[in-house]
């Protein structure tokens, strides 16, 4: 976002200044807070940020205290991805890190889950000790820790997932499948417990304290089953859907919990003017464009409905079928390429869950592109094959 050199000189001088239409500046220029500094700042655009393009490349983010910096940096703005930066355009950060000499945050064992999630812990899902602290689109540390991640030979990161159970995981048959798959297969384990690729455990500078998740969980896999009607060569991607046993069953905690399946006797997510997410660790502008998130990143993103979503897609001859629903479409707020087999998901306030309603299959090259949804296999539709397959 490039500001008119008069509104952003006017913005310094003073408080308030007036355009043409007699609009208060602060409807364009959004003050924030920078930490570290007294002088406030302006939320902006990162590209549009040089002090920000600074201090976010991909070997900042192993820095605990860098990367609380950058997460107080976000400002609250629902239709784009804004963070705060110094008003003069050659200025940087004076000190682009949080102090880390805090005392450690202590959470409640594992033993307690049950007092706090009810007695019977098996069947509590969709549930998450996460409280809204902070706004914009970086997650905390143990926001929904049903969503996993897929790394197949050589180490290369490809495909999120989604826990669903003790000893099963969903994702996108694509990523188990077909031409990409035989290029980075096979898949050599699954990863839980993930937050931030560059560091283990990984760490977060809150106000009480240093809170700090357990270590990654790294499972292999003990059988995959694709969708017996998924086509790795067709172009539509039908029935783009598979589940992975894995060779343990996992232990549950504030970290490692599983997305409740949409159930009939949940709130249908899948209607005019819902809104849903999506989490996982695709490409961000929050971050370089050119590469996938290291930190599990979040989205809210509306349902489009399917008829809507068919005609934007008529001209690419893709035909939509009742095991696909459509989500997106707007500036900035998108799954990107490395998001697929990610957990497109909504929060049941009657029952106070987190539930699954896609998981991502199909986009466009160019994320969050308006009128340009992404396209996610229906879960509801293949509830009963998932629910045979997986012994639940």
């Amino acid at each position: 976002m490039f500001l008119p050199l008069l509104l952003l000189a006017a913005f310094v001088v003073g408080n308030f200044a007036v355009e043409d239409d007699d609009r208060p500046v602060w409807d364009v220029i959004t003050p924030c807070t920078i930490p570290n500094e007294v002088a406030q700042g302006i939320c902006t655009a990162p590209q549009d940020c040089p002090a920000y393009q600074s201090i976010n490349r991909g070997q900042d983010l192993g820095s605990v205290g860098r990367l609380g910096f950058i997460r107080a940096l976000q400002c609250q703005n629902e239709n784009e991805t804004m963070i705060c930066c110094p008003k003069l355009a050659k200025a940087s950060y004076h000190n682009p890190e949080l102090s880390t000499n805090i005392p450690r945050r202590v959470r409640n064992s594992t033993a307690d889950l049950a007092s706090r999630f009810g007695e019977d812990d098996d069947d509590e899902c969709g549930v998450q000790t996460f409280q809204n602290k902070i706004k914009g689109s970086l997650t905390e540390i143990d926001e929904f820790p049903w969503a996993a991640l897929l790394f197949y030979r050589n180490n290369y990161k490809g495909c999120g997932s989604v826990l669903i159970s003790r000893n099963y995981v969903l994702t996108a048959a694509h990523c188990l499948a077909g031409a990409n798959y035989a290029r980075h297969g096979p898949l050599d384990f699954v990863r839980l417990r993930e937050y931030n690729l560059f560091t283990n455990p990984d760490c977060m500078v809150m106000d009480d304290g240093l809170d700090c998740s357990e270590d990654k969980l790294d499972v292999r896999p003990r059988s995959i089953k694709l969708h017996p009607s998924y086509q790795p060569d067709s172009v539509q991607q039908h029935h783009d859907i598979a589940l992975i046993e894995l060779s343990q069953q996992v232990r549950y905690s504030d970290f490692l919990r599983p997305i409740c399946l949409p159930e009939p006797n949940l709130e249908p997510g899948l209607e005019r003017g819902k809104i849903l997410s999506v989490c996982g660790w695709g490409r961000t502008d929050l971050f370089n464009v050119d590469m996938s998130s290291p930190i599990k990143m979040k989205a809210s993103l509306p349902f489009v409905e399917q008829s809507r979503c068919g005609e934007l897609y008529r001209s690419q001859a893709l035909s939509l079928v009742r095991g696909q629903i459509c989500a997106g479409g707007r500036k900035d707020k998108d799954s990107c390429a490395g998001d697929s087999g990610s957990p497109l998901m909504y929060y049941d306030r009657r029952e106070g869950v987190w539930v699954l309603s896609g998981v991502v299959s199909r986009g466009t090259s160019s994320c969050g592109t308006v009128d340009r949804p992404g396209i996610y296999t229906n879960v509801r539709e293949y509830l009963p094959w998932i629910k045979k397959t997986a012994r639940l």
